[in-house]
């Protein structure tokens, strides 16, 4: 029997894809607005601050601050970088929190693995902070057995240490768990190389495939399949 059942939360438990775009175009609709400039101007200085950003911080948590996005962007079209980072992060995080919205069935799987005992964890990268909001903002606060970001842990996945940490918060062995994750590099492969139960988020069926001939995980493309593999 499964002992305690780890989700991603981004792409996983609910779609973070379309959200992300719609944000993007609120904020480069505003920025574009304030400063007179246009599309392709803004989103060649946003694509810089995502970058820089990446690659001061490396492989952590603080590498996806929409802030530090926003304000390294701010600084490429040699403005000040103070005069629109806050309003670009409200409007930002505003858009997609505000509709956010669980996938079809995680609801009754999360249930029924209440039901049953089971315990639930969330492993994520990105910042506490944020991953909180959307916690708070798909009704999941009370759901959640232990949170580990890659803030937390000082790696992302696929580290082991993010994994490590998830495992003993849970007071469970690998061998008792199963992961719940949309990207094989990430979750698939770091859950397995931890010894867990790995199962591929695919919604849609649309699995990429593995060109490491790696074995050993198991797929499904939406929750009712997801509640058919764990028994529930």
């Amino acid at each position: 029997m499964t002992g305690a059942v780890i989700f991603d939360l981004d792409d996983t438990l609910y779609d973070y894809k379309s959200l992300d775009r719609e944000a993007d175009k609120r904020v480069q609709d505003f920025v574009c607005n304030k400063l007179g400039i246009d599309e392709t101007r803004y989103q060649d200085a946003y694509r810089h601050g995502r970058r820089e950003t990446k690659e001061q911080l490396g492989n952590v948590g603080a590498s996806h601050n929409r802030m530090l996005y926003f304000q390294k962007t701010l600084e490429y079209l040699d403005r000040r970088p103070l005069s629109l980072c806050l309003q670009m992060y409200e409007i930002y995080w505003g858009t997609f929190l505000g509709k956010m919205k669980l996938y079809p069935g995680a609801r009754e799987v999360l249930n029924r693995l209440h039901d049953k005992g089971i315990p639930v964890g969330i492993c994520t990268d990105l910042t506490a902070h944020i991953q909180h909001r959307k916690l708070e903002a798909l009704g999941l606060t009370d759901d959640i057995d232990c949170l580990v970001t890659s803030e937390e842990a000082g790696q992302e996945k696929p580290a082991q240490e993010i994994f490590a940490m998830c495992l003993h918060k849970l007071r469970r062995k690998p061998e008792e768990v199963c992961f719940v994750g949309d990207d094989y590099r990430r979750d698939i492969k770091g859950a397995m190389a931890a010894g867990m139960r790995a199962v591929w988020f695919c919604p849609g069926g649309e699995e990429t495939v593995c060109r490491d001939g790696a074995k050993g995980y198991e797929v499904v493309k939406d929750y009712g399949q997801l509640g058919k593999l764990l028994h529930i």
